[in-house]
């Protein structure tokens, strides 16, 4: 057993010792314990759920008069933070504790993979009806338990449907930020250490590792790196704009040339190429198809008069002077 799961069973213990309620100072201790780490949330639930569910088999399966004197809950509960309870139990109850324990804690969490390719979208559907998107580029895994609900957002971008369940908030890992929701439409788009959010309903808690909880509501944006988040008010029709590429589209609001070359290079195999600052410096706006880069700049030679060449997997674009 690890050592929060250790703790998570002194807590356990503690509170059955006083009855099922802690008292006031000590329930403020284990809701800081619990808000510092989705660890020990989810630690503290799985270990409280095979706890009860060890209760009730044993109700189920011992008859009454075969009972044998049960030991204090507290002797129990500390046998949870011991190895040797997943090897041995002196009696049915112990059996059917140990039974549980090794299903809840032993057992690898189904996580699997996915992945889509450059220009590529896929839809994930996952076992609590929740509904991922993954746009181009992107890499994440799964893991969805009767226990929790987790995403790891290894790269890239991806749009979340999530279903409600009060009972198992639904947590992103992406790098070192955490988000947190219980159901939400939500995108994330991660650049590195970097992590851009827009929620279109609902209300999602982001946390960055050296910063403090921030909750975003409907029409919010942010952009958060590993000591803040900040974020900013979008109208739906710029929330709308952001997620053009489920569409397979690109919706530019005035943005620089450079801008929008970056975003059409995470489609294309053929890369564009913005070769001097004039040029890059250009302000656009429109609806263009992610995949056709080559449609794109001809617009650009026709409307701006600048200068188009293909090299390769390379297409060059330049001011008429250069």
């Amino acid at each position: 057993m690890t050592h929060t799961e250790a703790l998570a069973a002194d807590w356990i213990a503690e509170r059955d010792r006083s009855d099922g309620t802690l008292p006031p100072e000590r329930q403020q201790a284990l809701d800081a314990w619990l808000d510092a780490s989705t660890a020990h949330r989810v630690a503290f639930l799985r270990l409280d759920n095979a706890w009860r569910r060890a209760d009730r088999l044993q109700a189920l399966h011992v008859p009454r008069a075969a009972q044998a004197p049960q030991p204090p809950r507290r002797s129990c509960l500390a046998w949870l933070a011991r190895p040797a309870v997943y090897r041995a139990a002196a009696g049915i109850s112990l059996a059917v504790l140990a039974a549980v324990l090794v299903t809840d804690f032993r057992q690898p969490q189904a996580t699997q993979n996915h992945a889509t390719a450059r220009g590529q979208r896929e839809m994930v559907a996952l076992a609590d009806g929740s509904r991922l998107t993954l746009n181009t580029a992107t890499q994440l895994r799964t893991a969805v338990t009767p226990q929790a609900r987790e995403v790891w957002l290894d790269q890239g971008e991806a749009f979340f449907d999530i279903a409600h369940d009060a009972r198992r908030p639904f947590v992103v890992h992406a790098g070192r930020q955490t988000v947190t929701v219980l159901g939400t439409k939500f995108s994330l788009y991660r650049e590195g250490d970097k992590l851009r959010v827009a929620v279109l309903e609902g209300r999602v808690q982001v946390k960055a590792p050296r910063g403090t909880p921030t909750v975003l509501t409907r029409d919010d944006a942010a952009l958060a790196d590993a000591g803040n988040v900040l974020v900013t008010k979008k109208s739906p029709q710029q929330l709308n704009a952001s997620l053009g590429w489920l569409q397979g589209k690109l919706v530019f609001d005035q943005v620089s040339l450079a801008e929008a070359a970056r975003q059409f290079n995470r489609y294309g195999r053929k890369q564009l190429v913005i070769e001097d600052d004039a040029a890059a410096r250009i302000v656009i706006g429109g609806v263009f198809d992610a995949d056709n880069v080559e449609a794109f700049t001809r617009l650009l030679h026709a409307g701006f008069g600048l200068n188009v060449k293909v090299d390769g997997n390379e297409i060059r674009v330049a001011s008429p002077a250069s």
